[in-house]
């Protein structure tokens, strides 16, 4: 698939695609002070990031009531700045542990004028015990990379019950599949569901995962600052 042909495949209005460009030329000239993503053309971040980030559009119909969405490990802002902009009336926040990240996204969010974006500087382990964000949010996103035991402790802290966790991966994940089981129980953090797709270019297939949470999360969760990067549940 060509890139002409994913773009007409994804039928974003032509004012949301504007936006989206522009985003791109913000952010790059972000980029090129921080060094925030490894795509540094106009090309690779469109395909890279943007396309990538809007493969979630494919599975928004799931979720007709989502009100909120929180994009955990945010980092330069993707998924949650073009989803943002292609969702105008969900409330999108973005969280990292970094401060030169945040402020960078802070920055764009400024520039460009998107009311429906929040940003929060902290950890998830410790924002996750927050009554603020304990269990508030539709959906979490997740676009970072870790072990899924690790992330899904992460996530489970702030979705809602019956709300949903999208973790993008790659194709090959049989074994981490697998040694995610007993997270998933503990978080009750069920696999419902997973979206395969392919980004021109040479960028290949990916795959969204998505999980309902189906009960509140235990009083233990999440564990101490470090505990789930150092001692994953599996």
């Amino acid at each position: 698939m060509t890139r002409a042909e994913y773009d007409a495949s994804m039928q974003i209005d032509p004012e949301k695609e504007r936006r989206l460009h522009e985003l791109v030329t913000v952010f790059l000239a972000e980029n090129a002070k921080l060094n925030l993503t490894a795509f540094r053309t106009e090309e690779t971040c469109w395909i890279g990031n943007i396309l990538d980030s809007l493969s979630f559009l494919d599975i928004v119909s799931d979720f007709p009531d989502m009100k909120s969405l929180l994009d955990l490990g945010t980092g330069g802002g993707f998924p949650l700045l073009p989803l943002a902009i292609m969702l105008p009336d969900v409330i999108c926040t973005g969280l990292d542990s970094m401060q030169k990240k945040i402020a960078a996204v802070e920055r764009i969010v400024q520039q460009m004028s998107l009311q429906n974006v929040r940003c929060l500087l902290g950890r998830a382990e410790e924002l996750g015990r927050s009554p603020q964000h304990r269990e508030q949010y539709d959906v979490v996103t997740i676009r970072a990379v870790a072990e899924l035991p690790i992330l899904l402790e992460y996530a489970a802290a702030f979705v809602k019950v019956k709300g949903r966790i999208v973790v993008w991966k790659s194709m090959t994940i049989d074994k981490e599949l697998q040694e995610s089981l007993l997270a998933r129980a503990e978080l009750s953090c069920h696999l419902i569901a997973k979206h395969a797709y392919e980004l021109s270019e040479g960028f290949g297939k990916r795959q969204l995962l998505i999980f309902e949470k189906t009960s509140p999360l235990l009083p233990k969760f999440p564990r101490g600052v470090g505990v789930p990067k150092k001692q994953p549940l599996k």
